[in-house]
């Protein structure tokens, strides 16, 4: 007498989702979200990316005034203690304008979130050490200078604005907004985020096969 064997076959959803730990936000609806799926995809999901950011040599004074700026940045703070910089050479970056993202900051109860208005792409960059000796009146500008969304083999986006979140414990929020009005779409298979914020050079890497949730790019 033979003894049948049953066999279960997982869904590739499921597979996936076991294969992810515990990741259950990757098969719930969107609106079932709680919580602890919302700090998942706050800590680690597609749109959050942890950049290792690279020191730039402070320029001498000498080239600051040639270059029309004078001060600089000295890089006061950099090796403020306690950060994800100083402990691990790291920067959280958030591409904050996708909707998995807002709806987790929400879920989260996150006071800090971005606030803007208008069509954009929004990326976030957190808990930025060494801002604080810059240039306040042009800080925002000279930010938005020295960023762009790059594809290959497509022109760079440059952002319409950035905005500068100081907080008392001497930390910033830099917010990069970016026009909506240049379509990104999955032919455009990675998006570097490239800028320099003070002395820290950073370029993740964002991709949006990756950046899909049930079949749509949250972007």
């Amino acid at each position: 007498m033979f003894r049948t064997t049953k066999f279960c076959v997982l869904p590739i959803s499921a597979v996936l989702l076991l294969a992810a730990g515990d990741a259950s936000w990757r098969i719930k609806p969107i609106s079932q979200w709680n919580e602890e799926d919302a700090r998942q995809v706050l800590a680690d999901s597609p749109w959050i990316k942890r950049a290792t950011a690279a020191i730039v040599p402070d320029r001498g004074e000498a080239q600051r005034r040639e270059g029309g700026k004078m001060g600089g940045y000295q890089g006061v703070g950099l090796d403020r203690p306690g950060t994800e910089f100083s402990k691990h050479g790291v920067l959280m970056v958030r591409w904050a304008s996708a909707l998995p993202i807002q709806t987790a900051e929400l879920k989260a109860h996150e006071a800090d979130a971005p606030d803007w208005d208008g069509d954009y792409y929004v990326i976030a960059v957190y808990d930025v050490p060494g801002l604080f000796s810059a240039n306040q009146k042009t800080l925002a500008g000279d930010l938005r200078s020295t960023a762009v969304l790059r594809r290959d083999g497509k022109k760079d986006i440059k952002p319409s604005r950035v905005d500068v979140v100081l907080s008392a414990d001497k930390l910033a929020r830099v917010v990069y907004l970016f026009p909506r009005s240049v379509p990104i779409t999955t032919a455009d298979k990675r998006i570097a985020f490239v800028a320099q914020i003070g002395r820290l050079s950073l370029a993740p890497y964002f991709y949006t096969e990756e950046m899909q949730l049930q079949g749509k790019l949250e972007l």
